[in-house]
């Protein structure tokens, strides 16, 4: 008999256990499973309040174990599942990893994106030491030959 096909409702699925998990815990329920194929290679669930840290979120822990199993930074293969439309912190993490398609359970609240996120100012000050912060990073990028970054800031 043939294996069947596993689908994004399965995955969304698998999601939405983390976050029932998340709420059984008492944290807001969202989870997160990052699929590689037909395997999960990252799973992941809002922890942020038992961790004490703002940035666990279940698509965060999902992206950090992912990248543990597959010993890289880079998701270009693979598909996050989301129960909630990933907020602007994660947002910013899935370009990071370059993760090519995001499937989310449920639509985004917009208190969250338009008052909490709207809301978060800072007063950036400088740049301070930037010859030698900026200068540090830019060696690094020298050192792996990432002319692509060095290119484009010279034009």
């Amino acid at each position: 008999m043939a294996k069947r096909k596993v689908t994004d409702l399965d995955y969304m699925r698998a999601a939405l256990e983390e976050a029932q998990a998340a709420y059984a815990a008492g944290e807001f329920p969202v989870g997160a499973v990052i699929a590689r194929g037909d395997a999960i290679v990252g799973r992941g669930r809002n922890t942020a309040s038992a961790q004490h840290d703002p940035t666990a979120h279940a698509e965060i822990i999902a992206i950090r174990e992912a990248c543990r199993v597959l010993q890289r930074t880079k998701l270009e293969d693979c598909t996050l599942f989301t129960t909630l439309y990933p907020c602007p912190m994660c947002e910013m993490t899935i370009k990071e990893v370059r993760l090519p398609r995001v499937v989310y359970g449920g639509r985004p609240y917009r208190w969250v994106r338009e008052v909490k996120f709207g809301r978060a100012v800072f007063a950036p000050l400088g740049p301070l030491l930037d010859e030698e912060c900026r200068g540090l990073f830019t060696r690094k990028l020298q050192e792996l030959g990432r002319e692509d970054i060095l290119g484009y800031e010279a034009t």
